[in-house]
């Protein structure tokens, strides 16, 4: 005779097994990319060494600033020390300054794991032309939410949970820094956790492809501000940018021009030239020409000016 509490908890059982099984399928690509290029993260010196975080003995007077780098197509992993992704010299120049009694520290974050599949994002691009937005519903074969494999919220992910390790490690003063989308992904991390989070350094941020892309293409526009928290009264941030940075135009900006917590540097008429490997006027901050600039020092006043 069966016995029904029995078959009931084999029942749990494989149902569970099943489930773990299917979410571990499902993240296996995005842990074995993590992994990958997570090998490169670290606490930097101002010549891109890495040296151990043993090495900080007082960590409630240090500054912690990570800095992420921007991102290519979906399909594809970054490579965060190829030139464009390079933690760049004017970040990389905070390194052991002082700020009354706390000392600045540079981790540099790998966050470049691929996204969804191009299958998987035409499949959210047929239901954004039919819907007119995008479809927050569909998943994947295996049950994950289709937008949460989009790149960027992947890379907002990957900052998040670096930057709860580092709280966990005793880092209680911590700046997010970024170019592009390593920027855009931390002013909205800095939005919806404005207590984890000081303040943020966007060099040139955004996300979404260029500004024809998006207007050719709408949804990525939809894309670009998906995760934004409403309430916008919490950023704090210093926002670098270009009037002809074609992935960002200054209309971008305009939900953050009445906040006096957000400082805005304009580079449209700095003497530094634009260089093609780092995205033309898009990279300008990237450049060694704007490291020496003078309003570069904008950024370690910002930093005062929090701390």
């Amino acid at each position: 005779m069966i016995n029904i509490r029995h078959m009931e908890k084999f029942l749990v059982t494989i149902i569970l097994s099943l489930l773990l099984s299917n979410h571990s399928f499902a993240d296996k690509n995005f842990d074995k990319d993590l992994k990958k290029v997570s090998k490169d993260n670290g606490l930097i010196e101002n010549n891109g060494k890495i040296y151990s975080i043993d090495n900080i003995s007082d960590k409630k007077n240090t500054i912690l600033v990570i800095y992420s780098h921007g991102s290519d197509v979906d399909q594809k992993i970054d490579k965060c020390l190829s030139e464009h992704n390079s933690v760049p010299k004017v970040i990389r120049n905070l390194h052991n300054q002082k700020i009354k009694n706390f000392t600045i520290v540079i981790y540099r974050l790998c966050s470049g794991v691929k996204g969804w599949s191009d299958k998987e994002q035409t499949k959210m691009w047929k239901a954004h032309k039919k819907l007119g937005n995008l479809d927050l519903k569909i998943k994947d074969k295996n049950g994950t939410i289709l937008i949460s494999k989009q790149k960027q919220n992947r890379k907002r992910k990957i900052i998040k949970d670096k930057v709860e390790s580092l709280r966990a490690k005793g880092f209680e003063n911590i700046v997010l820094a970024g170019h592009s989308s390593g920027g855009w992904q931390s002013i909205k991390l800095k939005v919806e956790f404005s207590n984890l989070i000081q303040g943020v350094i966007g060099l040139h941020p955004g996300a979404g492809g260029t500004v024809q892309n998006r207007e050719d293409w709408p949804w990525w526009t939809n894309v670009r501000y998906y995760g934004f928290a409403k309430d916008l009264s919490k950023l704090n941030a210093l926002i670098i940018t270009h009037d002809k940075d074609i992935f960002n135009s200054p209309e971008d900006y305009s939900m953050f021009r009445n906040l006096s917590t957000v400082k805005f540097v304009n580079l449209t008429y700095s003497k530094c030239k634009k260089k093609a490997a780092l995205g033309g006027y898009h990279g300008l901050a990237l450049t060694e020409c704007f490291a020496g600039d003078p309003k570069s020092k904008d950024v370690i006043k910002y930093l005062e000016n929090i701390f």
